[in-house]
């Protein structure tokens, strides 16, 4: 299974169309975690299986938070500023363990990170905008779910892989299957 993440383009729309057209094709899923400030009704999102408003989206038409339910668990898709993420997870993750998630995608904080907590994946994608972390440059994830476990890859906005950013973890508990 894989899930290609994106957050933070604030209004990069030809950014976001050219990673879609050249990544949509080769993952299962794609999840946009806010702040992309584009109308609801783009048709851009038609190529986006999930997406949030973020604090900067004002069309009321966006969700807050979106729930996708995947053979390999439940993912929660939020922007993180209704969540407290600029300090910390622990809140997040409660909301998410409160629910069943198996996996938490959030942005916000343009600080790409991936991490395990209490057998659930947390990460954000960083930004397509401009990041505020210790890497400079603009980001998204791809998450590749299999056998073997976790593979978590940023990719820079021209889809090139940041390879010292790559991340692996074991499977979380249960089977999980391509």
């Amino acid at each position: 299974m894989k899930f290609l993440l994106m957050s933070d383009n604030h209004g990069r729309w030809q950014t976001v169309s050219a990673l879609l057209e050249r990544f949509a094709s080769q993952v299962d899923y794609v999840f946009h975690c806010g702040d992309s400030e584009f109308p609801a009704d783009d048709p851009i999102w038609d190529q986006i299986d999930a997406r949030v408003a973020g604090n900067m989206d004002f069309d009321p038409n966006y969700a807050k938070e979106e729930w996708v339910t995947t053979p390999i668990g439940k993912v929660l898709i939020v922007h993180g500023h209704h969540h407290g993420v600029n300090f910390g997870l622990d809140k997040l993750v409660a909301y998410g363990q409160s629910h069943g998630a198996s996996f938490i995608f959030h942005g916000h904080t343009h600080r790409l990170h991936a991490t395990v907590v209490d057998q659930i994946l947390l990460c954000n994608p960083g930004s397509l905008n401009h990041s505020r972390g210790a890497y400079d440059g603009t980001s998204l994830a791809m998450i590749d779910i299999n056998q073997a476990g976790i593979q978590v890859d940023f990719l820079n906005e021209e889809g090139n892989l940041i390879t010292e950013l790559s991340q692996h973890f074991p499977p979380l508990g249960g089977d999980s299957d391509d």
